[in-house]
């Protein structure tokens, strides 16, 4: 599909004593957001990028961080833009 969103969820292991550095790394990852944290050394994080190598690209650049042990890729999803821009109905049933 050309003009695609694509969409990854992971969950990224670090060092528990590392866990603030690694959040603040992640800022520097283009269209990375943590979406919670573990004191364990956990944190879910979501990515965005137009195709696969572009999300492949950004693990390779969360697992440079320092701290951080393993990226692990929990779910990825592919989407046209197109559909993605189209307003969603509401289904009509009668009572």
């Amino acid at each position: 599909m050309a003009d695609e969103l694509h969409i990854a969820s992971l969950v990224v292991h670090v060092h528990p004593q590392a866990l603030n550095q690694v959040a603040q790394g992640l800022l520097q990852v283009d269209d990375a957001q943590v979406h919670g944290t573990h004191p364990d050394g956990k944190l879910v994080v979501t990515l965005e990028g137009p195709n696969a190598g572009a999300i492949m690209d950004k693990v390779a650049q969360i697992q440079q961080i320092e701290g951080v042990l393993n990226v692990s890729l929990v779910y990825q999803h592919a989407e046209s833009r197109h559909f993605l821009n189209q307003e969603v109905g509401h289904d009509q049933h009668p009572a």
